[in-house]
């Protein structure tokens, strides 16, 4: 489990260094694995102008630049087809390890005939994602010299702790700060779980048919959503554990889940075929997954349905054919409970390793559907736009509260 000291202290209210927090991480049996600071690992890497851009004598796909470095202003040939004069990008010095480039130190070089006093950097170069086509350009507003850390908001130490089975609700930022609050840490922040504005009767219903592997789902269709890019923030916080950004939807939904501890998933509306049915699968059927792979379906498992297709692997993962993309205008917003056994076993038949199947199996809070609902509906909304429905529901809260005997005396004796 990874995350950032900024994102620790959205939950946690807290003055202590950042060595008394993982001290009392690893006291509390939430064992340090490793501490990064990205700033270090990216300091070489900063915000440089190109003043000028003109074509490579000897070679028509490349370009001759002008980098105007904090120190200085350097020659650098550059094959990016968006390089040009008055963008501001990363800049890589002589010297500089190239972690895309399999931690290769950058020289100096000359290419075709041309001096080349070190590069413009991609964001697969540096490992920010699988982006190649250019280089990265970064907005005027930062000054030439900032250093790509701030830039991206990678000057944020990363905790990575190791959770042990029996730890489910620390599977998610908020139960780590609860436990460091507990400990005496801090306060634990309060959570605004305030319900969303809802306009309309959802026009999807859902029926659970295997409550055994599904005790109870929570539905919300939500119209007229703009699925771009995610904000800054969320993207920053997913990199720096390890996580490439896709879209505004899906970068929610995984946010939620290492957040909250509660995975999510939003249907593309307007690809499903009537309600939604939760049904256990049958031996024989098949079903193509986000990962694009196929999988061939035992009895038990638990089926997230239309009413002509497998839509998604329930607690596990989603269906390749129902996904939200680019052109995604309408959700179905997915908030349910599944059974850990279930899943754990679906997920050893499949092989499929998921963030959904990592807290499903170890036990989410069954408490929390309805907050989870809400707080998604209103980052949906406040990212992507639209409206949101009622939500739809079916089957129960999961049996989760016990009684237990409990004799003082007898702890007295002991």
């Amino acid at each position: 489990m990874k995350f950032t000291l900024s994102w620790l202290k959205e939950h946690l209210d807290t003055n202590e260094s950042l060595d008394r927090i993982a001290e009392s991480l690893t006291a509390i049996g939430l064992e340090i694995e490793n501490i990064t600071d990205p700033a270090a690992r990216y300091a070489a890497f900063k915000v440089a102008f190109v003043e000028s851009a003109e074509r490579h004598p000897d070679a028509d796909r490349l370009q001759v630049l002008r980098v105007k470095t904090e120190t200085e202003t350097l020659q650098v040939v550059c094959g990016a087809p968006n390089a040009r004069a008055g963008m501001k990008g990363i800049f890589a010095p002589i010297g500089a390890t190239i972690p895309g480039l399999e931690n290769m130190e950058l020289k100096k070089g000359v290419i075709r005939g041309v001096e080349s006093c070190g590069m413009m950097a991609s964001e697969r170069e540096l490992e920010l994602s699988d982006e190649h086509k250019g280089i990265i350009e970064v907005d005027e507003k930062w000054p030439v010299g900032t250093p790509m850390a701030e830039v991206f908001g990678l000057n944020d130490p990363v905790i990575e702790i190791a959770v042990t089975p029996n730890r489910a609700d620390c599977a998610g930022v908020r139960g780590v700060a609860r436990d460091l609050a507990a400990a005496g840490l801090g306060t634990l922040k309060p959570l605004d779980d305030s319900p969303a504005h809802h306009s309309f009767p959802s026009p999807l219903d859902v029926m659970i048919v295997d409550n055994a592997g599904c005790p109870q789902f929570l539905g919300r269709f939500i119209r007229n959503v703009k699925n771009g890019p995610s904000p800054d923030w969320i993207q920053n916080r997913l990199k720096a554990i390890g996580m490439n950004p896709k879209s505004a939807l899906v970068d929610i939904t995984n946010y939620v889940s290492y957040d909250l501890c509660r995975p999510l998933h939003v249907f593309d509306a307007d690809r499903l075929d009537g309600d939604i049915t939760v049904r256990a699968a049958k031996d024989g059927e098949h079903f193509t997954a986000l990962d694009e792979e196929e999988y061939a379906l035992k009895e038990g498992m638990t089926l997230i349905c239309d009413d002509s297709r497998i839509l998604a692997l329930g607690g596990v993962m989603g269906g390749l054919d129902s996904g939200c993309d680019a052109e995604t205008t309408n959700v179905f917003l997915e908030v349910a409970y599944f059974d850990p056994a279930r899943i754990a076993r679906t997920g050893r038949d499949t092989g499929i390793l998921s963030d959904a199947r990592y807290r499903f199996e170890r036990g989410v809070d069954p408490a929390f559907l309805h907050r989870a609902t809400e707080i998604a509906t209103r980052m949906i909304l406040k990212i992507c736009g639209g409206e949101a429905s009622e939500i739809v529901a079916a089957g129960a809260e999961a049996l989760w509260k016990r009684t237990i005997d409990f004799d003082p005396a007898f702890t007295k004796e002991l």
